[in-house]
Order: structure tokens, then sequence, then C-alpha cells
């Protein structure tokens, strides 16, 4: 048996042996093919070395003085009027011998720990940058400190394969005529750190008011961890988890290669802030904060932004930016601790109107409009009778609205069975409670809203806890709002277009635009909407418009829709509304975190005043010199559901034959009918009569108050 076997495996050698033997040529035809593939291919590589070495001795690096030229950027309204200038140079070079060992060791740390221990490109670093570039996959930058030198000292932010194989042959040159602490002290000196500053030592100036020679430890990490993202890991600016992510990496890595002792690590420093130059004062800041925000999202460097001379049209209207402030501070006055907040949209296309984030940037840095995220309270009920209607429950639903143990109305004593349509124009917060635990809202996600409505579980006045109802901001308000026009949302933005400084087109914003409800609920949140703004229009008309204060309902010579937003405790107050031309949302709350009225825990609707009087002078402006234009008709979609039925109240008793004066007639139960405040037949004949005239009361005006 093992004989056998060994023949066996023998005759397979064998066949093995003669197979290989087959593969390779020895004579005629196809060794004439092999030879001649071989010499094709040694002369491609032969004229590739050759290209290569023609390229490399052209390429030669520019002198030093190349990387302080830099040029401002300028960003302009939608008209080319000039907004800002960004981009001043701010660099004081310093010698290598006058920066810290520990900032040099965090930076080392931080971009590049084998430095000076390995080739000055990295091959790995830049197989990927070159394959990216080629497959068109996500921009990789270079990965060494001498290349990210050579990128922006010398050549531009686009990352194209000739510009890295020009950065590859600069860094390779650079490496062979300089020392490693030639290159490094360049770097120190050019590279970004933020704020507008270009070096160590103007970083140090401008993130912690002293020389560059005084740092501690962990000030020097902090600036090092910020180069990889100087504006997003500012941490006067937000993102404080990230930035001190970002600062522990450098911190352990200063002590694997030995900067610092290993031990626990330094407190995080505090920094100074942000902004203290003239340019970023009154609303400037908060755009240029905003524009530069959006430029990064598009994938423009700091570099590109702050030294290569773009040129930023946005989408801003110049003369509602310039009426916004105006607008706050005729509503605010003199209360210095109410802060406000608005953004204004176009519907159909996203584009940024305008924007309030504070009274002066320099003094309150924290934007209102972008980054505040307050409650919603009732502005949000839209939502949830937007996924209402498109699940087929029509306005002519009848719901309960009468008071629940957490959720309150503004006016619980007149608060019973009413319609949907009702419900919307007296925004009755208990009615959309209970409609949300039944429909939920999940048609608010798609127009760029949390989907958590504020919807209890609810069985009777004693039922559990409400969850509180979603966190906004007031760009997300505005955009939500601008979708009810015609059920399209188009994603927020603020930047149109941007050119370099020789004018060829490096960018082109596109409306972001889906589906967000169907046409039909659409255009009947819109009819509920403008029910409750005609409600407000007579109570106005009947005071005469001499109420000792702000309008109690914005009101304008054209269709209109909105809504009041109160919530619990007071926390803050909404107007939300638009027109088929310009959507706005107006937010205001206290810097205290006190309740905007001390009185009571129930939504007050005169809480919304002062954001229904900024919204209506603002839109004033936004629709002045605009043609009229109405709204798309109540498509009526959905049936009539019957989620309570209505008792009517009692009848009044007779006359007591012992009684000279007549019996008082009972007070009517909380399950009362309640009728909209504005018949829906006088809407229609108010929108019809809007294009004809510019009384107040031919608006379709928005403003349901909770």
């Amino acid at each position: 048996m093992t004989g056998r076997r060994r023949r066996e495996r023998n005759r397979w050698v064998r066949y093995a042996v003669l197979g290989l033997r087959t593969l390779i040529p020895r004579r005629g035809r196809r060794w004439r093919l092999v030879r001649r593939t071989g010499y094709v291919l040694g002369g491609l590589v032969l004229l590739l070395g050759v290209g290569v070495g023609v390229l490399y001795s052209q390429v030669k690096v520019p002198p030093v003085s190349a990387a302080a030229r830099a040029e401002a950027s300028i960003l302009s309204y939608r008209d080319g009027t000039p907004l800002a200038q960004v981009g001043r140079l701010n660099r004081v070079a310093v010698p290598l011998r006058a920066v810290p060992a520990h900032l040099r060791g965090a930076v080392l740390a931080a971009e590049d720990r084998g430095f000076y221990h390995e080739p000055v490109v990295s091959p790995v670093g830049l197989t990927r940058a070159v394959w990216s570039a080629v497959s068109g996959g996500p921009r990789q930058g270079g990965s060494g400190i001498a290349q990210q030198y050579v990128k922006v000292a010398y050549l531009s932010p686009r990352q194209t394969l000739s510009r890295k194989v020009r950065e590859l042959f600069i860094a390779v040159k650079l490496n062979r005529a300089r020392s490693k602490d030639w290159i490094l002290e360049q770097y120190l000196n050019t590279v970004y750190f933020g704020r507008g500053a270009y070096g160590v030592q103007a970083a140090a100036q401008a993130y912690f008011r002293k020389d560059v020679g005084t740092l501690t430890p962990a000030e020097s990490a902090l600036l090092a961890g910020m180069i990889q993202a100087p504006s997003y890991l500012d941490p006067a600016l937000g993102h404080t988890a990230q930035t001190q992510a970002r600062w522990r990496y450098v911190i352990d890595g200063m002590m694997s290669t030995g900067v610092l002792p290993k031990g626990p690590r330094p407190a995080f420093p505090n920094v100074a802030p942000a902004h203290t130059d003239p340019l970023y004062g009154g609303q400037r800041g908060y755009l240029i904060e905003r524009i530069t925000s959006e430029l990064h999202a598009r994938g423009f460097s700091d570099d590109a932004i702050y030294r290569r001379g773009l040129r930023v049209t946005t989408t801003l209207d110049p003369a509602m930016q310039a009426e916004a402030p105006r607008a706050v501070a005729k509503a605010v006055g003199r209360d210095k601790d109410l802060e406000a907040g608005l953004v204004s949209v176009r519907p159909g296309t996203g584009e940024i109107l305008a924007a309030y984030g504070g009274r002066d940037y320099l003094k309150h840095q924290y934007d209102n409009a972008f980054l505040a995220e307050l409650p919603s309270g009732s502005s949000f009920a839209p939502f949830v009778l937007a996924t209402a209607l498109d699940k087929g429950i029509g306005l002519r639903s009848m719901i309960d609205a009468s008071p629940m143990k957490d959720v309150l109305n503004d006016d619980d004593e007149n608060a019973g069975v009413t319609s949907l349509l009702g419900a919307t124009a007296r925004s009755y917060n208990t009615a959309f409670a209970r409609l949300a635990a039944k429909t939920g809202a999940s048609e608010a996600g798609r127009a760029g809203l949390p989907t958590t409505a504020p919807s209890p579980r609810i069985q009777d006045p004693g039922s559990p806890a409400t969850p509180p109802s979603p966190r906004v901001h007031a760009v997300d308000e505005a955009a939500a709002y601008a979708a009810l026009v015609d059920g399209r949302y188009a994603a927020p933005h603020i930047v149109a277009q941007v050119k370099d400084s020789s004018g060829k087109t490096l960018l082109t914003v596109r409306p972001s635009v889906r589906r967000a409800f169907s046409s039909g609920a659409a255009a009947d949140v819109t009819f509920a909407l403008g029910m409750g703004a005609m409600a407000d229009a007579k109570a106005e008309a009947l005071a005469g418009g001499k109420s000792g204060g702000p309008r109690r309902a914005p009101l304008l010579d054209r269709p209109m829709a909105g809504q009041r937003g109160t919530t619990d405790h007071n926390a803050a107050a909404w107007y939300c509304g638009y027109t088929p031309s310009v959507a706005t949302a107006v937010v205001t709350y206290r810097a205290s975190n006190k309740p905007l009225i001390n009185r009571g825990d129930a939504p007050l609707r005169e809480t919304t005043d002062k954001p229904a009087a900024i919204w209506s002078k603002l839109m004033m402006t936004a629709v002045a010199g605009l043609a009229l234009q109405d709204f798309s008709p109540p498509a009526w979609v959905g049936t009539a559901r019957q989620f309570a039925t209505p008792t009517p109240a009692p009848a009044p008793a007779g006359p007591s034959p012992r009684m000279s004066a007549p019996v008082p007639a009972p007070r009517a139960t909380r399950s009362k009918v309640v009728k909209p405040p504005v018949d829906p037949s006088e809407l229609r004949k108010h929108q019809k009569a809007g294009q004809k005239s510019t009384s107040p009361m031919t608006g379709k005006g928005a403003g349901a108050s909770p």
C-alpha cells in the first residue's frame, strides 16, 4: 500500500512539471510575444522614470515669502452688496528656539509623531490621497508636517492629482535642501489656528492673551489639537465635547512620546472670548460664523476661506436683514433679560433671507437663531395635524379639548369638544396632545423637525405626566413652516455661490427639496391656521388697534398663515407664520431661564405678543413690493372622525314663581361644543377679497394661540 501511494504521488509530480513546461515557451512565436511584451513594459517604465525626472527638475521650490501671501475673502448679500471681509492676516514669526519644547512636542503628537525619524513623505498617506483624487473619493490631506507646510505655503488648497504631485516633489526637495528643524519652524509660523491667527505666536495671543513662550503644556496641547479643524474646535464657539476629546488625545500623545511625564492629565485650559474685532459687532458676527460654518460643511478649508480670496454670495436679503434688529428692538424694548431669535426662509428653495442671533455678537456669541434649542410648545401642533391629515383624519373630525392633568390651555374654561379645525384656530394644547397620542407626528421628521410630539398616554385628567415638547432651533421651525406652503421641504442654506479671486465659479448651491406632506394636507393645515389669524384680526379690529402694547395679531394685506407657540411654564414663546413667498419663525425666552410671565403654570397667550409683533414688522418689509399670491384652496382630505361626542349645554331654567328675578342658567359643562372663532365661509370670502383690499382684515392670517 505504501509503494502504491508513492507511485501515485510521483505521477502527479511529473504531470505538474510537464504542465509548467508547457507554460514557459522556449522558442517560436510565443517566445517572441513574451519578449516584445517585456520590451514594451520596460520602455514604459523607462519613460515614466524619465518623465518623473523631468517633472522633478522643473518643479521649483517657491520663495518662502510666498507663504505670507494671502487675500481676504469677501462675503456679499444676494444682490452683491458687501456684507463683510474675512481673512485679514495675523502672523508674527518667531524662531524655533523661542517655541517651548512642550508646544513643539504637542504639535508633533497631534500631527506627525514620526516627523524626526521617518521619511518626509508618507508613502501610505500619499497613496491614499492620490487614489482618492483619481477615484473621486473622500478628500485626503497630506499626512506629514512637511507636506502640510508645502500645501499651505506654496500651493492652492484644491484637492487635485497635479497639486498632489507638486506637493510631493516640493516636499522631497525641501527635505534635501533644509533641515527638519527648519521645516518645523516654518510650519509653526505658517499653520492656521483659527480666529484669524497664523502661527503659534498669533495663536497664543488670540486664545490666551500671552506670548508663545509663556504657554503651559495644557494650553499648548489645546492649540496643537485645533490645527485639525480650527474653527470647529474653538472651545468658545461650542463643540466642547469634541474639543476636549481632541485635547485628551494630544495630551496622551505627549505622554507617550516623553514630552510630558506620565500621570494624571492637567486641567483643561480656559480661553479668551472668540472675537473682539469690531468686524463682528452687531448681527455681522452671527452671519459670518453661519456662512463660514456652511462653507466648511461644503468642503472649503479655513485656508481657502481666510487666505484664498473667495467671493461668496449669500442668500441674505439686505432690506430684511437690516429690518430684523429694528423689529426686535422695538418689541423687546429695554428688557435686557429677554432674548430673541428669528430666521426667514424662502419656501421651495430653502434660501435664508434674514436671521437674528442676538443683540450683539461681541457680547453674546450664542446664536439664538441657529444654536438655541428651545421647547416648541404649541408651535409643533401643525405638524401633528399634518400627520393626522395624511392618515385620513379630516379637519371636521371631533376631538376632546377639555383640561388634562399635565396639559393646560390659555382658556381652559372654554375648552370642550371641538373639531380639528376649531382646535387649530384656538390652538388647544389638550386637543393636540390627545391627537398626537393617536397619530404621532411622523410627518415632522420629513420637514426637518423631531418626530416626538408632546403626546401623553391620556385617559382622563388623572393621566400620567406628559413628555416635554420637542426642542427645536428657529431655523428648523422656519424651514418646516415653509414646507406647509405646498408640502415640499427645502433644506435651509445661506450660501448661494462661491467664486475664486479670478472669478471662476467653485460652487453653485442647488436647492435640496423633498416631499414632506401631501399637497392636500398642506393646503388644509394652511386653511386651519388662517382661521386663527382671522379671529385675531377681528379681536384687533374690535380693540381699535389701541391695546396699549404690541399687536395681538400679525396682520398683512395679503394671504398668510401661522401659529402662536406657548410652552409649559412659559419658558419660551414663538410666532411662526408664512405667506406664499416667505416663512419666518420668531422665538423669545429669558437669559435667566425664568418664565416669560411669572403667573401660574398655564401657557399664556400673551407671551406670544412680542414674537407676533416682531414677525409682523419684519414680514411687512419682506412682502413690500411683491405681487399678491394666494394659497391653494383647502382640499378637505380625509374623513370626519368622532374621537369625542359633544354634549349640548343644559337649557336655562325658567323663572320661579316665588322669585322676583329669574334664576341664572347653570354654567355650561366642559363637554360643550366649541365652534371655530371664524366661520370657514367668512374666511374664504376674506381670502378672495385679499387681492382687492389693503385693509388688515383682508389678510389670510396666522396666529392661533394656545
